[in-house]
């Protein structure tokens, strides 16, 4: 499952759980209010107040109309609905009463006497109410009769059972013509009430949870789209960016999180940009630097003094041809270590891994021409040969090529062992010579040279030591894991200083 569908369930499900709480506190604050006595007359007496106006026309009559009274309350008692139409605004008073919870009612004239009871065995009709009713029933059906309109002095709660006693006014006059006392079952257990408001409640609650479970859905999908979309756009740059392509940039004008991420990544990939740019014309400079100083040094000194031997040739040749010899002999010998000379840097610009030969090949050439170079005896010791990366191949024949370019230069050595090891995660490199040493300290201050070998051996994972001290030679390890991720990218410039 992706980001966005993810956003999305979760937004459904916490908007779903909300409403459900909701529902829930809603139906934990009605049973509250309901198991309270106090309250259920506060809720019932002033909707039955409102209703028993469509009783009183029945109890103006003289005498009193008993089978109107007694339709009317049975229906009331039986069914649990009453319902009051007004002249001119619809209903006025709307009563539903789970029938299951009523146990009976009673009509009472102003006298205190039974007018109906449902059912009959409650009170004898024509009998005064005193004598079927407990005293605290008796009580509140006494200021019910009296006009008493506050629902809080009218109910009494005897023997599990609220009795609620509401006074009916006549139609006309604002007077007293009796009392209606209904008689309510409480729920004795929370589950009950719960089952008593659930059931009439559910069908409605669950229609808005599902209406808020369709909505929480519709939003979180289009909310998680603007934020995965964002998202999606950040990994592009990055994938571009992980290739060298510094040019992506992420379009977010937001100033949330995530657009002041995108704004720093971008200033970032600017930043890697002109870095690699200020890199790549730093090593330009360094190879130029290099190629300039080699030439000069080797090149340009062996081209002049073979000018200078054909000059004397030339001045030698009318009378002493043999000495003229010789020194042609010597300029042929001059232009030909020039030549050498060029073959190596042009080695050093392309070496012989590029050419699809290998390491092992690549560094047996390369010695032979360093060893008639220099006449430094040097030996290739090899165990373990396998198959190699190309750039570790190259940063390999680099560090050997350096290694040697110093060994000729500084250390004045009279042999030199380059062994090359493979096992089974890694490759080791050892370049070891018998000359005089040297400080790694004062070296790494002075010169470039074995900063340049161990950034090439870094930028393919690997890790290189140097040991060396003076008159004792140097040793320069280099382990490389076969399972790293090498990533040939642009090689460090070569620098022949220790």
């Amino acid at each position: 499952m992706n980001l966005r569908w993810k956003l999305t369930l979760s937004y459904t499900l916490v908007t779903t759980a909300a409403i459900l709480l909701v529902e829930v506190g809603l139906l934990i604050l009605a049973v509250l209010l309901l198991a309270s006595p106090r309250s259920l007359a506060q809720i019932i007496v002033p909707v039955l107040a409102d209703a028993t106006a469509e009783i009183a026309p029945a109890l103006e009559q003289a005498p009193p109309n008993r089978d109107a009274a007694q339709r009317w309350l049975m229906d009331l008692v039986r069914t649990g609905r009453i319902t009051r139409n007004g002249n001119d605004k619809g209903t006025v008073a709307r009563l539903h009463i789970e029938p299951l919870y009523l146990r009976g009612g009673l009509l009472v004239t102003l006298d205190g006497k039974i007018l109906v009871a449902d059912p009959p065995s409650l009170c004898a009709q024509g009998d005064h109410a005193s004598a079927c009713l407990p005293p605290s029933v008796q009580a509140i059906l006494n200021r019910a009769l009296r006009g008493e309109q506050r629902s809080t002095r009218l109910y009494a709660h005897e023997q599990g059972r609220v009795w609620l006693a509401v006074p009916i006014r006549g139609s006309t006059a604002n007077r007293t013509l009796g009392a209606l006392l209904l008689i309510i079952t409480v729920p004795q257990s929370l589950g009950e009430w719960l089952r008593l408001l659930a059931e009439p409640l559910l069908p409605s609650a669950l229609a808005v949870l599902a209406f808020a479970a369709v909505i929480g859905t519709v939003f979180g999908y289009f909310t998680a789209r603007g934020l995965t979309r964002r998202l999606r756009a950040l990994a592009q740059a990055a994938d571009a960016w992980s290739r060298g392509d510094f040019r992506v940039m992420v379009h977010d004008p937001a100033r949330d999180e995530i657009g002041q991420l995108a704004q720093r990544l971008n200033r970032m990939a600017e930043q890697l940009h002109n870095l690699v740019q200020t890199r790549q014309e730093l090593a330009a400079l360094e190879e130029r630097n290099r190629l300039a100083r080699e030439l000069h040094d080797a090149v340009k000194q062996q081209v002049f003094a073979a000018g200078m031997q054909l000059a004397a040739a030339r001045n030698h040749l009318p009378h002493a041809p043999a000495r003229a010899q010789a020194a042609l002999t010597q300029a042929e010998a001059l232009l030909r270590q020039a030549q050498r000379e060029l073959t190596a840097l042009i080695h050093q610009l392309r070496p012989a891994a590029l050419e699809g030969r290998g390491l092992i090949p690549a560094l047996r050439d390369l010695l032979s021409q360093w060893q008639s170079q220099t006449g430094i005896a040097a030996d290739l010791q090899v165990q373990g040969q396998r198959a190699l990366p190309l750039a570790v191949e190259q940063a390999l024949f680099r560090v050997v090529q350096e290694a040697l370019a110093n060994a000729a230069r500084h250390s004045q050595a009279q042999h030199v062992v380059v062994r090359v090891q493979w096992e089974d995660e890694a490759i080791h490199l050892l370049v070891h010579d018998d000359g005089r040493g040297f400080d790694p300290a004062r070296a790494a201050r002075r010169g470039v040279g074995l900063h340049s070998m161990a950034e090439r051996v870094q930028a393919i994972g690997g890790s290189f030591q140097v040991k060396s001290a003076p008159g004792a030679g140097t040793r320069i390890h280099v382990t490389v894991p076969l399972r790293a991720d090498v990533k040939p990218g642009r090689e460090p410039s070569s620098r022949n200083t220790e």
